[in-house]
């Protein structure tokens, strides 16, 4: 989906700065568009480097209120902890965030420069705005949170005449002009030669897409809620280090603490606003790599305070320097994944896995897909790198909007007419689809997927056969091999993509067992457990390999991850065993996940009988 914003004006709200931008690196001459795309994210990653340490070096000018500081030592210590994996891991995605914290950055730099200076130009305050714009073109809540922690300086300093009264007038029209991009939504609505998401042409579907109506998560329950994820967001910053870095950049803006310019308060408003505008979301977990994005902000803030630390030790405590550069440096190699330990730039697990399910797909099929790690790369591969035509990919997901059925038709001319318009919701609708194209092959991604289209599925290597009678054997899948070889080679230097793996394999441990395969079952699931000792190659001779098909909903667990862990794996392949009388191996898997949690089912057993074992 990230990647399709080359061609359209991405999912709501459209981040149209970032699809202009990607649009022109993408067509550079030579350079594969995709590792231009991830270019862009590091250029301004890295470039943020420069409205951080302006912001730092504005703070520690000579003043009757502050100490002096050696601002030679304010940048080098900004670019030691821009490598924090905090600021890193967003910067080597292709993503929107990099590009909206630099310009964020970029207009509280710019504001806090023109206080100091008492500017009584528009100037100043008009490139304030246009930063601020271009930032929401980008990512909107990135943009807020740094507006609303910049507003009681302007207002104060309004009251106090010591900024102009007339400067909300220019910051406002910097903000409209830099917004303005929004207006490329509008232009690009109507074209039917590349996915337009949500396809916002008229009032109602205009109001659906910047509402962000198809993203309207479901918030907190209640106060509670909200502050256990506070609780668990501190916790996971205390995993990676980044609370120390929170602190120790507050101790610099209490050293440089001034009457005017941004400090203290900015620095805490925005890290208390962008935490609990994370904290709220009804569909929590801490590793959440989005997460990354929105905390980038207070991180650079962050460093920005640790480089006034540096600067004060310059200054007044020069013999401590060196140690406190040494403090830094062994600070960025612990904080996992280590710099010496990233291994995303051989990353290619959902590219690879996709492409493979696409080759694999018989002629003419239909595949239907229901989760973002196969949707977005099967998308890409097949409508910009023109990989298997012939396949008609529904992604299950949005087949509730009549857009997406209008592109999928534009594409597939020769697919059969069906009813769009019916009772039944989104499972009746592609039921009637698969009816009036009932000549194709069909593929799925899970069973509890083919389970809410009433179809019966059968092992294979990528995707799920839909056929009536299945094979008496099923071997692991090609799949999870694969996924085992990537996660030995990547290990946690590419963060999520573990996570990743560890789902993909429980997704088809778990379809195995339910088509009545134990044995492949938890092979697979095992696929996607690192560092597995203890257990050699005859340990799985206890499990039948052939039972009756089971119909059992999907394991879930606690506490809730982004994506999968690997004692999630342990625990199901330990019930399955379990279930199928393998009791030694039972109680080994189980074992090994109570050693690798925490985790704790949400099932208590899976349903089991005579009939079923």
């Amino acid at each position: 989906q990230q990647i399709e914003r080359r061609q359209v004006g991405g999912h709501p709200f459209g981040q149209p700065l970032h699809t202009i931008l990607g649009a022109i690196v993408s067509r550079v001459p030579g350079v594969d568009s995709l590792l231009a795309l991830n270019a862009l994210s590091a250029f301004f990653g890295a470039l943020t480097l420069i409205p951080a340490t302006s912001f730092a070096e504005t703070l520690i000018r000579p003043g009757p209120e502050c100490p002096e500081g050696d601002a030679r030592f304010v940048a080098p210590t900004i670019a030691v902890l821009g490598m924090h994996p905090v600021l890193w891991e967003a910067s080597t995605r292709i993503e929107v965030y990099p590009l909206a914290v630099f310009f964020a950055l970029w207009a509280a730099a710019r504001f806090s420069n023109a206080v100091l200076d008492e500017d009584t130009r528009t100037r100043a305050y008009f490139q304030t705005g246009l930063a601020l714009g271009l930032a929401a073109s980008a990512n909107v809540v990135c943009a807020f949170a740094v507006a609303l922690a910049m507003t009681p300086r302007l207002l104060i300093g309004m009251i106090r005449d010591e900024i102009p009264r007339r400067a909300p007038r220019p910051l406002f029209a910097g903000g409209l002009l830099g917004s303005s991009l929004y207006l490329y939504v509008l232009i690009i609505a109507r074209r039917t030669d590349v996915v337009v998401w949500g396809a916002p042409t008229n009032l109602d579907s205009i109001v659906h897409y910047f509402t962000a109506a198809d993203f309207a998560s479901k918030g907190v329950d209640s106060w509670n809620e909200w502050w256990s994820h506070v609780v668990d967001l501190f916790f996971w910053s205390l995993g990676n280090g980044l609370f120390a870095l929170l602190f120790a950049g507050f101790a610099g803006y209490a050293l440089y603490a001034r009457r005017r310019g941004l400090g203290r308060f900015f620095y805490n408003a925005t890290w208390i606003f962008l935490v609990a505008f994370i904290a709220r979301n009804g569909v929590f977990a801490p590793d959440v790599l989005d997460y990354n994005g929105y905390l980038a902000i207070p991180a650079w803030l962050a460093a920005s305070g640790v480089g006034l630390l540096a600067a004060y030790l310059g200054e007044h405590r020069i013999a401590w320097t060196p140690v406190a550069l040494a403090v830094l440096l062994l600070f960025i190699m612990v904080a996992p994944p280590a710099p010496y330990q990233r291994t995303r730039h051989r990353d290619r697990l959902t590219y690879d896995t996709g492409r493979e399910a696409l080759r694999a797909a018989p002629l003419d099929a239909v595949v239907i897909v229901d989760r973002d790690h196969w949707v977005g790369p099967m998308w890409y591969l097949q409508e910009r790198r023109g990989l298997r035509p012939d396949v008609t990919l529904l992604a299950y997901g949005l087949a509730s909007s009549s857009w997406y059925w209008d592109h999928l038709y534009r594409r597939h001319p020769d697919l059969q007419l069906f009813e769009l318009r019916g009772p039944g919701g989104r499972d009746a609708r592609v039921q009637r689809f698969l009816q009036a194209n009932a000549g194709r092959p069909v593929q799925v991604a899970r069973v509890a997927l083919a389970g809410r289209l009433g179809l019966r599925t059968c092992p294979s290597d990528w995707m799920l056969d839909v056929r009536r009678r299945c094979p008496d054997a099923a071997r692991e899948p090609e799949l999870s091999r694969y996924a085992s070889v990537a996660l030995s080679e990547l290990g946690e230097g590419s963060p999520g993509t573990d996570g990743l793996i560890a789902l993909m394999t429980l997704d088809r441990g778990h379809d195995l067992f339910a088509q009545g395969f134990p044995r492949a079952a938890i092979a697979t699931l095992l696929a996607g457990v690192p560092h597995l000792e203890g257990l050699d190659v005859n340990a799985l001779a206890a499990v039948p390999e052939r039972a009756e098909p089971l119909r059992i909903p999907p394991p879930e667990y606690q506490p809730p991850v982004a994506l999968g862990h690997p004692a999630q794996n342990l625990h199901y392949a330990s019930t399955i065993a379990a279930a199928t009388g393998a009791t030694a191996l039972a109680l080994k898997l189980e074992a090994l996940s109570r050693a690798m949690g925490p985790v704790a089912p949400k099932i208590a057993d899976l349903p089991t009988s005579p009939a079923n074992l």
